[in-house]
């Protein structure tokens, strides 16, 4: 992607939550492939807050690295393990799965029609 198409706030805030949501999405597919590893530790991903922290520094003017250079906290996850000191819980996982990779594809849609938006207004607000 061009540099200038990324330098919107808009356009930088959807890339960064959809690069979240990504990591979301690889760490319940690496939790759900562990299912039966003894000894195993689910991981989860947290970028929501970071993202909003970044989002209130760059409005203020004093954190444009702090959007462009996020990344997701992953960490272990405190839930109890089962006898064979695994922690995934496939119904966790499964739904984590499903509202990542929803989410992922309304950002998606969303980056889709924000460069729509930037076609039109660059095509002086003609369509085609």
């Amino acid at each position: 992607m061009s540099d200038a198409m990324m330098t919107d706030l808009t356009t930088r805030a959807v890339v960064a939550a959809l690069d979240g949501t990504a990591m979301q999405q690889r760490l319940a597919a690496n939790n759900l492939a562990n299912l039966e590893t003894p000894g195993y530790r689910a991981h989860h991903a947290d970028f929501e807050d970071r993202l909003r922290q970044a989002l209130r520094a760059e409005r203020r003017g004093d954190g444009r690295a702090d959007l462009d250079e996020l990344s997701p906290h992953v960490r272990a996850t405190a839930d109890p393990p089962r006898p064979d000191d695994n922690n995934v819980s496939i119904e966790s996982e499964m739904t984590g799965l499903a509202e990542a990779t929803t989410r992922y594809e309304i950002l998606t849609r969303l980056l889709d029609r924000r460069f729509a938006m930037i076609g039109v207004a660059i095509g002086d607000g003609r369509a085609g």
